[in-house]
């Protein structure tokens, strides 16, 4: 049997969580794959759906906020993030070797949701969405719940000094998850995002070891395959 969907948090009663493999994969962004929705129930709720831009903001959803909707669901532009305290409300973003963040504050009531590339994880935006749930719904960082999802790995990701660099200006630490080989560097995005959340206080913090670039057979990968149009989708809903 094909494997659509990697469940996540899957301890918790009341939200409904999934981080989606190759074969659950949406043909292009935004994510819809109605299978995935109807195995988890989903298919009779609205999605909130951001436009990704590799970026760092954080869209705050309360019940009185005012969004552009389409047959339904929310249009988030230009956002890579969100955060909610409202229930039967789907929170999605699409993925191909980025970080999916998930957050769920099991005391207030709040989850919340990133995309963390690496211009995202160098410019916080795991440790931003974890400070509006703090800031605006008074989430205690030891109540909160984080996972990494499945993504690119250190094993993999190959960058640039320029790359490098961007994180050496946000994090004094960068280099200690970086390795140097020839003019090259190999940095860890999954604990370049669990130090920041970390130093907050968030300690109850689950990676995924999967690279998404190693298995590409089993997740889609931008790297591995450039030019694809299949992204992965991270699915969270409080119910």
């Amino acid at each position: 049997m094909k494997q659509l969907i990697k469940p996540v948090f899957q301890n918790e009663k009341n939200i409904i969580c999934a981080f989606s493999t190759k074969e659950g994969a949406s043909d292009k962004s935004p994510y819809e794959q109605e299978a995935v929705f109807q195995m988890l129930q989903m298919n009779h709720l609205p999605k909130v759906y951001p436009k990704q831009v590799h970026g760092n903001h954080v869209a705050l959803i309360k019940k009185d906020s005012s969004f552009h909707m389409n047959q339904g669901n929310l249009i988030l532009p230009d956002t890579d993030g969100m955060v909610t305290n409202q229930k039967q409300l789907v929170l999605t973003t699409v993925h191909a070797d980025c970080l999916a963040v998930f957050f769920y504050d099991p005391i207030q009531h709040v989850i919340g949701l990133v995309h963390a590339g690496w211009r995202g994880s160098a410019q916080k935006i795991a440790e931003k969405a974890a400070i509006l749930m703090i800031n605006e719904f008074q989430s205690n960082p030891s109540d909160i719940k984080v996972f990494i999802s499945p993504g690119i790995s250190s094993c993999c990701f190959e960058t640039g000094v320029e790359v490098f660099d961007a994180f050496q200006k946000s994090f004094s630490w960068a280099s200690d998850y970086a390795e140097k080989k020839g003019d090259k560097y190999f940095l860890d995005l999954k604990k370049i995002n669990e130090r920041q959340l970390m130093e907050l206080g968030i300690k109850d913090i689950t990676i995924d070891p999967d690279c998404t670039c190693c298995h590409s057979d089993l997740y889609c990968s931008y790297r591995k395959e450039p030019g694809t149009t299949k992204r992965m989708g991270a699915l969270m809903v409080m119910v």
